[in-house]
């Protein structure tokens, strides 16, 4: 795979790999640092007493920054990831998901596998148990369908059972989808899921991970990453897991932590693989779903945006009704699964195949392009927009919702709109 240099300078995203590798100083600390001094290249040329003056830091941890990785040991680690056409992400960079900004414990830099667009930040995860039934896993896939038609990506950890079936009904729905790996990138985990992760980033998709390259798939690995779950996404989804699966601490981390919403879906009342979705029910920590409306009416008003451009849709285009919605016939093809040919959210105007990795694709619709062209170098009113594009105001407020939720334009004082540069 052809690297594509990113556009931070080296120089920076050098100084986030150095400040990963600092012993006894974790995310929490880094973020926190790196605030208090301004850059990743502050804070290593500081010295421990002023680095001993942020909160939570002190003279053993300030002395711990001069151990943190060398220059060569960082520029090693960033030549093997371009070597093997792997990018390294900072949060300096403009592909940096939005969701992991607020929160408190954000990866430092993420390794990148395939690529991330700007869409990506209308994700729903989906988690669940490896150790699944037969229901578990097709409804995992129902709902990667589902979700990957309506125009989220689905984010999950590549994991057997749940996660799998999550990838995969996306991708059988031409939609977007992410993993988010417990191991270093030159691993597969599992590795029988090499063939999958080949085609997710064939298809447009990434997978990521926080780990260096050569991290082994051990069990205190995986706990991390739910966090960048549940960061990137607007909302949980747990399909099946029993009452002490880690399932259960990735939805109240979403909940509790993060703000995200959390989905689940009911099973069986006498299968213990329920046991824990039937927990978050009863205890109302996470919405009862059967459906994708089930999670756009939760979703407050990015659902009703969602919902409201669907409905404004040609007829041949909508899908908010996914009752009697059929998968093509192939092993593993979940009932009541939404066709594989259902357009989705960002293409419904403008129909192509998935791009390959690193091209620069058509994401916007038409009304979206008519906006943005509105939009070109000035700041316009709600009013105003409406008359250059001679679109409903209904239809516009919801294409203007998602445009926002890309960080593609802005909203200022004023009630009026303009397009990010």
């Amino acid at each position: 795979m052809e690297h594509t240099p990113s556009s931070i300078p080296d120089e920076k995203l050098l100084a986030w790999l150095r400040l990963s590798h600092v012993p006894n100083i974790g995310p929490v600390l880094v973020k926190r640092v790196v605030a208090a001094l301004g850059s990743p290249e502050a804070v290593l040329a500081a010295r421990p007493p002023r680095l001993a003056a942020v909160e939570g830091i002190g003279t053993m941890r300030a002395n711990a920054f001069s151990a943190a990785a060398t220059l060569d040991d960082a520029r090693r680690e960033l030549d093997a990831a371009r070597a093997h056409g792997f990018e390294i992400l900072c949060a300096d960079d403009p592909r940096w998901p939005a969701g992991l900004k607020p929160i408190p414990d954000p990866p430092i830099t993420l390794f990148l596998r395939g690529q991330l667009l700007p869409q990506d930040n209308l994700a729903i995860g989906i988690v669940g148990a490896r150790q699944c039934t037969l229901y578990g896993r097709e409804q995992s896939a129902r709902f990667g369908t589902l979700l990957a038609t309506g125009g989220f990506t689905v984010i999950s950890g590549g994991a057997r059972g749940i996660d799998t079936a999550a990838h995969e009904g996306a991708l059988r729905a031409k939609g977007r989808t992410i993993v988010i790996q417990g191991c270093g990138l030159l691993n597969t985990y599992p590795p029988e899921n090499a063939g999958l992760y080949d085609r997710i980033v064939a298809e447009g998709g990434a997978i990521l991970s926080e780990l260096p390259l050569d991290a082994p798939p051990v069990k205190e690995n995986f706990p991390p990453r739910n966090r960048i779950i549940a960061g990137m996404s607007l909302g949980i989804l747990v399909v099946e897991a029993n009452l002490r699966s880690g399932s259960l601490i990735t939805a109240r981390l979403a909940a509790d932590d993060y703000g995200r919403e959390v989905f689940a879906l009911p099973g069986r009342v006498d299968s213990p693989a329920s046991a824990g979705t039937h927990h978050l029910i009863k205890n109302a920590s996470a919405h009862l779903v059967e459906n994708l409306e089930d999670i756009l009416a939760a979703l407050g008003d990015v659902g009703r945006a969602l919902t409201n451009i669907q409905t404004a849709a040609p007829d041949g285009a909508r899908n908010v009704n996914h009752t009697g919605c059929h998968a093509p016939d192939g092993a593993g093809a979940p009932s009541g699964a939404c066709r594989n040919d259902a357009p989705s959210l960002f293409d419904r105007n403008t129909p192509a195949p998935s791009p390959p990795p690193h091209a620069e694709p058509q994401t916007f619709t038409g009304p979206q392009q008519r906006i943005l062209a509105a939009l070109d170098g000035q700041s316009v009113s709600i009013d105003d927009l409406v008359e250059l594009t001679a679109m409903p105001a209904s239809v516009l407020m919801a294409e203007l919702t998602i445009l926002q939720i890309r960080g593609i334009v802005s909203r200022n004082p004023g009630n009026r709109f303009s397009r990010r540069t």
